[in-house]
């Protein structure tokens, strides 16, 4: 430790061979971890830089054939209700591609690989302060998709609500506190990733709101499954499991803090760990509060009168 302290080793950027499958940064026969940590934010600065014009890149090529599709007229101009909004489809398009990226590498990380629980030590510490590269990737581009679509949403009035906009802000600050700190890369994959899954359903929603399918077309089918589907993965993703993800959070870092490990593992850096814990509180009322809205409509289809207490979510 104090060869760590004595030559500053948390902020040298370590070739990737220090992190082969024996050593990265813990020893999972020992259930020890090195105090030592990357400040991934510095050395994944030129990464983050590239996601972030692959997505305007992307934003603009999809903007070309969403000039094609008609709009639901609620969405135009009282004068022109034959207008042209391309900025939903290429909106949508670059946030369904994150998803898909983000559902990819968590199913096979979470699910089949379980990667989280194998590769480090299965304690607060190791799940805390251990180090995976493959959550430091999903950290970089969560912080490139949160900036990138805080940056982008107010100039898309129908996705600028405070609500959207502080969810923004709090998701991009964790992500950057858990790249650039090295926490939590057992629970990045969880929260910054998998439970994304349930949002891809909610861009078939959205464009199938926003672009009205023909009756009778596959589009339509389709649209008329991704409801059901969102309020399965929602209910499963950011309910069930976000609450037990969160109860494991919440104790690991109570025993880290109560333990001095939060000081002794990121001297100085336990003001971080503690935001961690006050944007999950705020992330969680969030998911209940739209898990709420998604029971309210769920009765009413169902034929029951509940009352609407949305504050103007579509």
């Amino acid at each position: 430790r104090q060869l760590f302290k004595t030559h500053n080793l948390t902020s040298i950027s370590y070739p990737k061979r220090f992190f082969n499958k024996s050593t990265k940064m813990c020893d999972k026969t020992t259930d020890v971890i090195s105090p030592q940590y990357i400040r991934g934010f510095d050395r994944n600065k030129g990464f983050i830089a590239q996601v972030m014009i692959l997505m305007t890149v992307a934003f603009f090529a999809a903007w070309i054939p969403g000039k094609y599709l008609t709009p639901a007229e609620k969405y135009c101009p009282e004068d022109k209700p034959d207008c042209e909004r391309p900025d939903f489809l290429a909106f949508e398009f670059v946030c369904g591609s994150t998803f898909l990226y983000f559902a990819f590498v968590s199913i096979r990380s979470w699910h089949i690989r379980k990667t989280p629980m194998t590769d480090l030590p299965d304690n607060p510490v190791g799940r805390l302060y251990g180090y995976l590269e493959e959550s430091e990737k999903l950290c970089a581009v969560s912080v490139a998709f949160q900036l990138w679509d805080l940056l982008g949403t107010p100039f898309l009035p129908e996705f600028c609500s405070p609500i959207m906009l502080g969810h923004h802000v709090f998701a991009a600050s964790v992500s950057y506190v858990a790249l650039q700190y090295q926490y939590c890369h057992y629970y990045s994959t969880f929260f910054f990733a998998l439970s994304e899954v349930s949002s891809f359903p909610l861009v078939v929603m959205s464009l199938a709101k926003y672009y009205p399918p023909t009756p009778g077309t596959i589009m339509e089918t389709i649209g008329g499954i991704a409801p059901a589907l969102f309020a399965v993965t929602f209910t499963y993703y950011r309910v069930i499991m976000w609450i037990k993800v969160t109860r494991q959070l919440w104790s690991d870092a109570r025993y880290a803090i109560s333990s001095g490990k939060a000081e002794q593992y990121r001297p100085g850096k336990t003001w971080a760990l503690y935001f961690i814990l006050f944007s999950s509180t705020l992330l969680t009322l969030l998911q209940l509060f739209w898990f709420s809205l998604i029971a309210v409509e769920i009765l009413k289809a169902v034929g029951i009168d509940v009352p609407d207490f949305n504050p103007g979510f579509e």
